[in-house]
């Protein structure tokens, strides 16, 4: 008995028909788990650039205004952002016209306007952005917009995107006026 045991696990040990399934059962998981991970990061990547471009879109159409904002428009600029993301929602948007004060080294925030979970930024708030906003000359005015979105993953990677929220942040010098003005018409 323990003659046949030992020659077939002789003969088991010699025999090699059959390799490449088990290699494939064992590399198969990791290779489709590179391919998902690299898939996952380049969708990743190319969403981030989506959303770095729909908030220079927006900034630079707010930066040639020279009618006063309302909410109308800001509403469309949150659908602009939709439109230009093309993601599944939901998107939070925040305008804020900021002047500069040389006699007081401050930035400040002249008005703000959110959509979405974002809330007002105010002159507090913008002491702990300084190192963020350009230098600007005395009473010069920027337009500061910031726009966050959510982002689901097509694959599940670890550390990928954990908090699911894209937030960009950008500044324009107004275009044709000295600063574009918030109407509540």
């Amino acid at each position: 008995m323990l003659a046949t045991v030992l020659s077939n696990l002789r003969r088991f040990r010699r025999d090699e028909a059959g390799n490449v399934t088990i290699e494939t059962l064992i590399w198969m998981p990791l290779i489709l788990g590179i391919l998902a991970a690299t898939f996952s990061l380049h969708d990743a990547f190319r969403y981030k650039s989506l959303n770095v471009k729909a908030a220079y879109t927006i900034s630079d159409a707010l930066s040639r205004e020279t009618d006063p904002i309302d909410n109308a428009y800001l509403d469309g600029m949150v659908d602009l952002l939709s439109y230009l993301t093309r993601s599944e929602g939901p998107y939070s948007l925040r305008v804020t016209l900021v002047r500069y004060n040389a006699n007081q080294d401050k930035y400040i925030s002249e008005w703000t306007q959110t959509r979405g979970d974002f809330t007002n930024l105010t002159t507090q708030d913008l002491g702990s952005m300084h190192e963020k906003l350009p230098n600007l000359l005395h009473n010069e005015r920027v337009i500061v917009v910031e726009t966050a979105t959510m982002y689901k993953p097509p694959f599940e990677v670890p550390g990928l995107n954990t908090d699911s929220l894209f937030y960009n942040y950008g500044f324009t010098r107004p275009r044709f006026a000295p600063k574009i003005v918030w109407s509540d018409a």
